[in-house]
């Protein structure tokens, strides 16, 4: 087995625990203290953080590590809050990285797109800058509720919210984006042919 494929099986695994994080926090907290539980995450942010770094992508290693620190120093006010506030920081961070992508060359969702499309037209280009600030929104708005649970509501409804209403959240925005950029395309491309 070639030490990609452990690399790659790893990776997986990490993403899947970064899903998972709100329900696995939840049932760890029966068996183990706020502060073992903040140790285990850091510990898995900073591997997520060095396999970014060994296959070059040191701008995702170094928000990664960012994660790490502030999850750390959020852990000196309180453990339980640091680990409550993981989903409040990946929100914010995806936030910003989004945003410091609309004053690039391409915005966050231009990007995705030219991986299917490379040829991208001028309205394409323009409705991408859209939807990206869109996702800016919304992760603002998920990091502004992930707060709110997390300092006020239930460790049930912490778990609840962060680990499965903000994923169909993301399901809904993800999927009813599809049939209004197809109106919003059609409509555009009737204009062009009506003014032609």
């Amino acid at each position: 087995m070639s030490w990609s494929v452990p690399k790659r099986i790893t990776s997986i695994l990490l993403a899947i625990l970064g899903v998972t994080y709100p329900v696995l926090v939840y049932f760890g907290l029966s068996a183990f203290s706020p502060r073992v539980i903040l140790i285990i995450a850091l510990f898995l942010v900073i591997l997520r953080a060095a396999m970014f770094a060994a296959v070059r992508r040191y701008d995702a290693a170094g928000l990664t590590l960012l994660v790490a620190l502030i999850l750390a120093l959020a852990g000196i006010a309180s453990d339980m809050v640091a680990i409550q506030f993981y989903p409040v920081i990946v929100n914010l961070t995806l936030a910003t990285v989004f945003t410091v992508t609309l004053f690039s060359k391409a915005p966050m969702i231009e990007r995705f797109a030219r991986m299917k499309t490379p040829d991208l037209d001028d309205y394409a280009i323009g409705y991408t800058r859209i939807l990206t600030k869109v996702w800016i929104g919304f992760f603002i708005a998920n990091a502004a509720i992930a707060s709110w649970t997390a300092l006020y509501a239930s460790l049930e409804t912490w778990t609840l919210y962060n680990g499965l209403i903000s994923y169909l959240l993301i399901a809904t925005l993800f999927v009813g984006e599809w049939p209004i950029r197809r109106i919003l395309r059609a409509r555009h491309d009737r204009n062009i042919k009506e003014n032609t």
